[in-house]
């Protein structure tokens, strides 16, 4: 399909958006089928003008990208709910400012819909080399169960029910490797489902650019009771993935 029909979908549908509500790229995409977050993210570039465009953002809550300043006027002049409140909030408050379509079913996105009290929201990785990290994390991820919500070009976001994990390279990350023994975060773990699905991502983990870490006692690196895989990125980012009967 041509993008100027996809355009004429998009455009139709940003602006029925209400005042202090929001949609991810995408929430739209899945709304309308037949396309991905990025042809919604190019149809707003190109014909967004004349719409509400700063109701339509990346999944994480942030504006769209070169608009910061233009999108958090609107935002504070409508009431948006934003992380950290009107006056000194950077980004919306997806819990809440995500709209539900006018009642219906709102899609399925990464921050829609609150999860329990305590329970994480959404995990945020910055990375130096995007490309790689879209290749290892999206094989990762896709294999766990996560399907790709959103793509702006120097980052992603990976859903799973409530959860969501971004992999960013934006114009504010610091140069230099990762480096998982500093202080600072040392690993991610993830439910891997059973021994055979831990075996099976395993065996298949040098084609998304992972390797397997304490190869000699694999898969009783974390324990004798404690049945998972370690796995090392081309970054030398570390996950974990526990066996369910681990």
């Amino acid at each position: 399909m041509p993008l100027e029909d996809h355009a004429e979908r998009v455009l139709d549908l940003v602006a029925t958006i209400p005042e202090g509500r929001v949609l991810a790229y995408g929430d739209i995409a899945k709304r309308l089928g037949g396309m991905g977050p990025r042809t919604v993210g190019t149809v707003m570039s190109r014909y967004g003008s004349d719409v509400p465009w700063w109701r339509v953002i990346r999944s994480d809550g942030r504006p769209p990208q070169g608009l910061e300043d233009e999108a958090l006027e609107h935002w504070r002049a409508e009431g948006t709910p934003m992380v950290g409140g009107l006056v000194d909030g950077g980004r919306a408050d997806m819990g809440r400012a995500r709209w539900d379509f006018g009642g219906a079913p709102a899609a399925s996105g990464a921050a829609g819909g609150a999860g329990p009290r305590g329970g994480l929201h959404h995990v945020e990785i910055w990375v130096d080399d995007i490309a790689a990290a879209k290749r290892e994390w999206g094989w990762l991820l896709g294999r766990l169960g996560y399907h790709l919500g959103d793509d702006w070009g120097h980052g992603q976001a990976w859903e799973l029910g409530s959860l969501y994990v971004v992999v960013e390279a934006g114009p504010d990350v610091v140069a230099g490797r990762h480096e998982r023994t500093r202080a600072g975060l040392n690993h991610l773990a993830f439910h891997g489902g059973s021994r055979a699905e831990v075996d099976s991502l395993v065996d298949a983990c040098g084609e998304g650019g992972w390797t397997l870490m304490f190869a000699d006692t694999h898969p009783y690196a974390g324990g004798p009771q404690h049945y998972a895989a370690y796995l090392e990125s081309g970054e030398g980012f570390e996950v974990e993935v526990v066996a369910a009967d681990a």
